[in-house]
């Protein structure tokens, strides 16, 4: 990959992460790189019609752009896998709310699809949420089945604690992930949300590759601990449907 293009897309992922437009200063502070270079990428973008400059303040923000086309991504995926009828199935036959996610480049899940249950009090997670994935289900079940430099990655990133149930270090990430790939499922035990159980299992593309996790979360009182076995068997007899309908084969 040339550096331009690097450069270009470290750009895009920036104002990404930002949710207020960007100078041409700022972005060179942040970037550590001259203002002559940042003005280049900046020029590209703009050509691409990813980003624009506004009239009084002469700071870039994004545009629609990119919204467009991940609709238009996600439109041909879930045509595809038809995910949804997916998570309908697993909130009829668990009466939970549930939650699919695929792996993004920072080994995290992004949400990208919910189908909510009936019950009066569900999980506050959305669609387009990307946490922290020490203490989800869904990203617990994605990085177990990752490449240990992969997982070490996350590892250095930090342990932030939501509460007292969630991983705070690297031991109990290496184990909860030992447990979580003889198991084939994962569990959010309130290590994120109080009051919240949550179960996911790995979904593996067609070279056998997890690119995300399908799951369900409802609460303690709903989803108590001597149900979760025969729950996670459902969530994992999904999961491997959903893997088979991109061109997997593996079960668990």
């Amino acid at each position: 990959m040339s550096k331009l293009i690097k450069g270009v897309w470290d750009l895009l992922e920036l104002f990404c992460e930002k949710s207020h437009p960007l100078g041409v200063t700022e972005l060179s502070n942040i970037m550590l790189e001259g203002k002559s270079l940042i003005h280049k990428r900046l020029k590209i973008l703009e050509e691409l019609g990813v980003i624009e400059q506004e009239f009084y303040s002469k700071k870039y923000i994004l545009t629609t752009k990119l919204l467009e086309l991940v609709n238009k991504s996600l439109s041909g995926y879930y045509s595809r896998t038809n995910i949804n009828k997916y998570l309908q199935k697993l909130t009829k036959q668990t009466g939970e709310t549930s939650l699919f996610g695929l792996k993004n480049n920072r080994n995290r899940i992004i949400y990208l699809d919910k189908y909510n249950s009936e019950n009066l009090i569900n999980i506050s997670t959305n669609i387009g949420d990307s946490p922290f994935p020490h203490c989800t289900a869904h990203g617990k079940a994605l990085l177990a089945f990752l490449d240990i430099d992969e997982i070490e990655q996350v590892a250095k990133n930090g342990f932030k604690k939501y509460t007292e149930n969630t991983i705070n270090n690297k031991k109990q990430l290496v184990d909860a992930l030992k447990k979580i790939r003889e198991l084939g499922y994962a569990e959010d035990d309130e290590e994120r949300e109080l009051g919240f159980r949550c179960i996911a299992a790995p979904i593996f593309d067609v070279r056998n590759n997890v690119i995300g996790a399908i799951g369900i979360s409802g609460t303690i009182q709903r989803l108590p601990r001597e149900k979760v076995p025969e729950t996670a068997e459902i969530v994992k007899n999904i999961a491997s449907k959903v893997s088979i309908n991109i061109g997997n084969n593996i079960i668990f």
